[in-house]
């Protein structure tokens, strides 16, 4: 036994001297920063060297231990290269738990290829490479380097990111003392220390022992929440363009360098337009014939805003090759409107359904997407230049409710999209379920929908096979599912677009007791956002968008049947939301109609208020609960 001892006792003092040894042993970890957490930062050195306008080097360490499979991410390497940047070196080490070096992987033995965009990117690729952890934890040390060739975007830095807790952290920024470099810190107090040695200035922030952060469902953007310094650029270059990212103004006025000369169109093709539209009275009547002409003749290719070059390809290009990306189709579509007289606008814009906020006073290139503006005296009309379905003069989520750039004669201005409100989305459900004597039922339902509820649909509904079609209308309300279903559709530019639906079921009721049969209010959900009690929530609570729901439900029972309970009618009202649901029956036609209605008044409920929301789905989840009860004789 005690040979025993001595044995534990040396095991011990080996573990804790290679602990010593090795600084990325987990044991070096403190409880603090595990508790929560699903990575913790060991290392970080991030440093931005600007040298001039159009030249800077971004040089990264980073020492990662993965505690989880949910941290799994951080195994992963990825660097995109094209002609405004380029990877210079990489190389990845991989440490087990006692911090012994376990592999070395260099960027040779990683993964490159081309990043391709429908062959309109010829020299973009991507550097990337995966680490296979053996066993948790793990950790994984990257090094490596970008040249910067044309500075359009400054790095920014997040000091801290969800379940992950920081060891230490330091985030280095160097310059030129003529070339000013402007920031803004969010979410944190921490301030740089600033050095200035002859014609360079430095500014180095750095953070130590910082327990890992939770994110609440739907906290809405990251600028909402997470620690982090935004870096701007005063004077740039890119594309042989010089800049000033100084004011909204000025950088307008580079973007309309950058887009002069790719207006032309030839001249037979500009007389072509105008006969297009020489019916039309209206400058709206104009731009709508153009709009659906795009929609219909031209094919979006997605190359994302930045990967080589933000000059659109030119309109004549487009007019002939039926193709572009975001700033080549708005290019297209503003030159063609001035060639029958319509003055428009581009908007340089972030197309998210989570936007990150802009900030007035801190321009930077906040964007990656294109639209178009035709500006009015009243309610100005909004075009997106990539949609095949969205109905003329309207957006989608992912560009209303937020600010955009646009470009005008005078520079830049910041201009507010439209907001999406609730009468404007709207989906509405009307189900007649003929019971049969058995407790099967012949359904048949028609779905309309407007707006976002339209937007957010054909966008994954409308290019799908009929089989996708109908595996998506049953999951994406969640209907009962059914035994046979057949499904009709509407032509994709239908406004508003409705499905039709036919189901049998053989047994409809959710369950009996005896000769009684309980029937659900309706064969879906009319209500299924996820939102979860938290008595302690902090942050703002995010929707997609506001919208209303509308649902009749209509039972005909056979002979027989009599009713033997029925819900009350039920009228929740929040400032927010609201919610009724009324019931009636015929006793002569043994006919029962259930008629529902909700309405999400804000897309951002205050954190104040969570409670509230929460006491809202909790109630309407209790009717969507409630059993109609029918006797069989």
């Amino acid at each position: 036994m005690k040979r025993l001892y001595q044995l534990t006792a040396f095991i011990i003092v080996a573990i804790a001297a290679t602990a010593q040894e090795n600084i990325y042993s987990v044991l070096t970890i403190p409880d603090s920063l595990r508790k929560g957490a699903n990575v913790i930062t060991r290392e970080e050195n991030i440093k931005f060297i600007l040298k001039d306008p159009n030249s800077a080097k971004y040089k990264v360490h980073e020492v990662y231990t993965v505690l989880n499979e949910s941290g799994k991410e951080y195994l992963a390497f990825q660097q995109l290269s094209d002609r405004f940047q380029v990877l210079e070196d990489a190389e990845i080490r991989v440490y087990d738990a006692m911090g012994i070096k376990r592999n070395t992987f260099t960027k040779k033995e990683m993964m490159t290829q081309a990043y391709t965009g429908s062959g309109l990117v010829p020299d973009g690729k991507v550097t990337y490479f995966s680490v296979t952890a053996p066993a948790y934890p793990v950790t994984i040390e990257i090094n490596y380097e970008v040249q910067h060739k044309g500075l359009f975007h400054y790095p920014g830095n997040y000091f801290q990111v969800p379940y992950n807790a920081v060891q230490h952290a330091v985030f280095e920024v160097e310059g030129p003392v003529d070339l000013p470099i402007r920031y803004k810190v969010l979410n944190c107090n921490y301030r740089p220390v600033i050095k200035r040695d002859g014609s360079k200035v430095s500014y180095q922030w750095e953070v130590k022992n910082l327990p890992a952060i939770k994110v609440e469902r739907n906290s809405g953007p990251p600028d909402k929440y997470l620690p982090q310094v935004l870096l701007g650029p005063t004077r740039f270059q890119l594309d042989e363009y010089d800049g000033d990212m100084s004011s909204w103004k000025s950088f307008g006025e580079w973007y309309s360098r950058v887009y002069l000369k790719t207006s032309e169109l030839k001249d037979e093709r500009k007389v072509f337009y105008n006969n297009l539209v020489k019916d039309m009275k209206t400058d709206r009547e104009k731009a709508e014939v153009l709009y659906n002409y795009l929609q219909n003749n031209m094919r979006y290719v997605s190359i994302q805003l930045g990967i080589g070059g933000l000059r659109p390809f030119p309109a004549s290009f487009v007019d002939d090759k039926k193709y572009g990306d975001c700033k080549a189709l708005s290019n297209y579509l503003r030159s063609v409107l001035t060639a029958v007289g319509v003055k428009s606008n581009v908007v340089i814009i972030e197309g998210n359904k989570n936007p990150t906020t802009v900030f007035e006073d801190f321009p930077i290139h906040y964007f990656n997407h294109v639209i178009l503006c035709i500006p009015q005296s009243k309610d100005s009309i909004w075009l997106e230049c990539t949609s095949t379905t969205l109905p003329f003069a309207e957006l989608g989520p992912w560009t209303e409710n937020r600010k955009a750039m646009m470009i005008t004669d005078n520079g830049g201005v910041l201009v507010n999209t439209p907001i999406s409100t609730s009468q404007k989305n709207t989906n509405a459900v009307r189900t007649v379920i003929e019971v049969d004597t058995d407790g099967g039922a012949l359904v048949n339902t028609a779905c309309s929908f407007t707006g976002e509820e339209r937007d957010e649909l054909l966008m994954q509904f409308h290019d799908m096979k009929d089989d996708e079609k109908r595996k998506f209308f049953l999951t994406e309300k969640t209907w009962k599912q059914p035994d046979a279903f057949k499904l009709s559709v509407a032509n994709k530019v239908s406004n508003p677009y409705w499905l039709k639906a036919e189901m049998k079921y053989e047994k409809v009721y959710s369950f009996n007791a005896g000769s009684k049969l309980f029937f659900e209010p309706r064969l879906y959900p009319i209500f299924h956002e996820d939102i979860p009690e938290d008595n302690e929530r902090i942050r703002d609570y995010h929707f997609t968008y506001p919208y209303q729901s509308f649902d009749t439900t209509i039972y005909k029972f056979p002979a027989g049947y009599t009713l033997e309970n029925l819900p009350q009618n039920r009228s929740v009202s929040k400032p927010f939301a609201q919610y009724t649901c009324t019931y009636a029956w015929d006793a002569a036609t043994r006919t029962l109609t259930a008629y529902a209605w909700l309405q999400l008044k804000e897309r951002i409920v205050k954190a104040a208020d969570y409670k509230e929301l929460y006491d809202f789905r909790k109630q309407v989840s209790a009717d969507m609960n409630e059993k109609i009860v029918v006797k069989k004789e």
